[in-house]
């Protein structure tokens, strides 16, 4: 009877052992898993703010980019001090794309009993900046390209004397006549202007000088944002204007020219008045928050960021 009952015990002991690795096995499971999921989200959101963040300097500065990455990264957790502090980051440039890739390595704690000691979890995310191919909200001002620097001041609609052939710059955006263009001054084109592949963008001018709306629009939009400067003015200011980038003002009359691409300007005002009526604007590099890129626009200093990985 002795011996049965120390075999009984002796089962008994292997079954609470065997018991014991399972709810280990469960516990590990449960709690070390789930602290690696949450590992990878905070990881995936760190890197996905990291390479955005980077993507807004290029295609630029690689190496503010790559700063820019870096800052961002540790704003989000990458210097977190806990058990899951071993963090490595690697980032890389490819003209008009960053990408980042982080590693945490970590101790477990349940998972020990197993033999895993320590686990890693990596997350990589990549961010590509396009040219803006296709936006709503644009002014009607023409503007020759003429390798603008940032923060100078330029002409977006031109006086007397500037003009070519009774065309000062003015565009005829979703139609003629002084009201609709006075109107797209003040609140932007509701359509969309998209650049093709396939098809120029061609649009008709607005001849004239156009003194009478052209100030009316402008006056709306800066006193709007009154005491903004280019330095100290928010990125959703009327004052930050969309224009089209024009192949040539080359037009008789009322001509066609081609858009080729999209440019940001900070608005100074409108000067001059009768035929000598003009408007001003700070050249501006800027990421557009809702427009749509593409390679088949030029690189004008307004562009679009996306993550595509």
């Amino acid at each position: 009877m002795l011996r049965i009952l120390r075999e009984k015990r002796g089962a008994a002991a292997v079954l609470v052992a065997l018991s014991l690795t399972a709810l280990m096995g469960v516990a590990a499971l449960a709690v070390d898993v789930g602290m690696l999921y949450h590992t990878k989200v905070k990881l995936t959101n760190l890197v996905d703010a990291a390479v955005l963040a980077g993507a807004r300097q290029l295609p630029e500065s690689a190496s503010q980019a790559m700063a820019a990455a870096d800052q961002f990264a540790n704003l989000n957790g990458r210097q977190d001090q806990d058990s899951w502090s071993r963090t490595v980051m690697r980032t890389a440039v490819n003209n008009d794309t960053i990408t980042a890739t982080v590693i945490r390595k970590g101790d477990m704690f349940f998972a020990k009993a197993l033999g895993i000691k320590e686990a890693g979890v990596k997350a990589t995310a990549t961010a590509q900046v396009w040219p803006v191919a296709a936006v709503t909200g644009v002014v009607p001002f023409g503007v020759v390209w003429t390798n603008f620097e940032y923060g100078n001041t330029y002409m977006l609609k031109t006086g007397a004397g500037d003009g070519y052939n009774g065309n000062f710059g003015a565009l005829a955006l979703g139609g003629t006549g002084s009201n609709t263009y006075r109107d797209n001054i003040k609140y932007g084109y509701s359509g969309k202007l998209e650049i093709s592949e396939y098809q120029p963008l061609i649009i008709e001018t607005e001849p004239g000088n156009m003194s009478g709306p052209t100030t009316d629009g402008v006056d709306y939009r800066v006193n709007q944002d009154l005491y903004a400067t280019f330095e100290t003015v928010a990125p959703t200011s009327p004052r930050i204007v969309t224009v089209p980038i024009i192949e040539s003002l080359d037009a008789n009359g009322r001509g066609e020219v081609r858009i080729i691409g999209f440019a940001s300007f900070f608005l100074e005002g409108v000067g001059g008045s009768g035929i000598d009526n003009y408007v001003q604007g700070r050249f501006m590099r800027l990421v557009h928050p809702t427009a749509t890129g593409g390679n088949q626009a030029g690189n004008y200093g307004l562009h679009v960021v996306r993550l595509i990985q």
